[in-house]
């Protein structure tokens, strides 16, 4: 039998991908994502074992950015007034007419997709929007390329990679991000969050960032040792860290700590922790929120825009890794 599978179900009418990992002995658990390319592309399930790790609600719809995995893309998070400048040129971030502030252009596009691939490491399923002229995206973010997600489920975890492929005569500027709801499975006491950020980006009474980076060392927002989620009310965005040190979410009454690492390129974490909800987000970036303005006055790497040239392709990656401890319930 094989350990990696794949199938297909419906959700909303319509096409959900499954992709899995069953577990081989009792050092690993059974792994399952569910994905609907149609619906957002959004990662709605990520399941270790028995626990849900992403928080998912059918009451919001899944072309919403308010559950499951949205794919936060040319620009994460907000743009002020809904403008910004791009190849020396004013813009609008707006589609089929309308100015999107938050959270950018994608995350309720239709996306085509390939049959999933099974390899000897893992199982593979590709994703993609290809826009141009015609497509709703290009009025927001007027530059024809290609958008590729590729999930993958292995016996270690989940990676998620992009790649963007500029098919325009001009540069192609971009930041992408994950907003991974992560569901409070041990409480807001007992689950803790750590972001190994030096700093934290000052923002505006609008949310917006300036530019400074504020020193995290032994502030109230200093997550480089896990802190409780009850303990915080963040919608911030964290920056200054090494991309291999680990993003960790610890489930302190289940011993299991989930682990976010990410190529180089993945430089910000953005942190949301709404009170008296039964998920927080912690969501890697490859840029910073407001980033097209921010570049335009000059706070370039504080930023971090990625740039394409014409012709050329950006990969990265995103990867989602676990383990199981002995809690002090079981006598440690």
């Amino acid at each position: 039998m094989n350990r990696f599978f794949y199938r297909f179900e419906t959700k909303c009418g319509r096409r959900v991908i499954a992709l899995g990992y069953r577990a081989q002995n009792d050092q690993e658990r059974d792994l399952l994502i569910k994905v609907s390319p149609e619906l957002g592309n959004n990662l709605f399930c990520f399941r270790i074992g028995e626990h849900d790790i992403v928080w998912h609600d059918d009451q919001f719809g899944l072309t919403s950015y308010y559950t499951g995995n949205p794919i936060l893309y040319p620009f994460p998070n907000r743009v002020e007034n809904c403008r910004y400048t791009i190849n020396g040129e004013r813009q609008w971030q707006m589609k089929n007419g309308i100015p999107i502030f938050m959270h950018s252009l994608v995350y309720d596009e239709n996306w085509g997709y390939r049959e999933p691939v099974i390899e000897d490491d893992g199982v593979t399923l590709e994703t993609y929007l290809d826009i141009d002229e015609t497509h709703p995206v290009y009025e927001g973010f007027p530059i024809c390329h290609t958008i590729s997600i590729f999930y993958k489920v292995t016996a270690n975890g989940l990676q998620i990679s992009h790649k963007v492929t500029n098919r325009d005569q001009k540069e192609l500027p971009f930041g992408i991000s994950y907003h991974t709801f992560f569901t409070k499975l041990s409480g807001d006491e007992a689950t803790l969050l750590k972001v190994p950020a030096k700093h934290m980006m000052e923002l505006t009474d609008a949310l917006l960032p300036t530019g400074v980076l504020l020193d995290t060392a032994q502030k109230e927002y200093d997550l480089q040792t896990p802190v409780s989620i009850c303990k915080l009310d963040l919608d911030n965005c964290f920056t200054t860290m090494d991309p291999s040190d680990p993003v960790v979410v610890d489930y302190t009454t289940l011993g299991l700590r989930v682990f976010m690492t990410s190529t180089n390129d993945y430089t910000h974490v953005q942190v949301f922790t709404p009170k008296g909800r039964p998920f927080f987000c912690a969501e890697k970036q490859t840029s910073s929120s407001d980033a097209p303005n921010l570049d335009a006055k000059g706070f370039v790497k504080e930023a971090h825009l990625l740039r394409v040239s014409p012709g050329e392709s950006h990969q990265g990656t995103v990867s989602f890794s676990y383990e199981f401890y002995k809690t002090d319930k079981e006598g440690i």
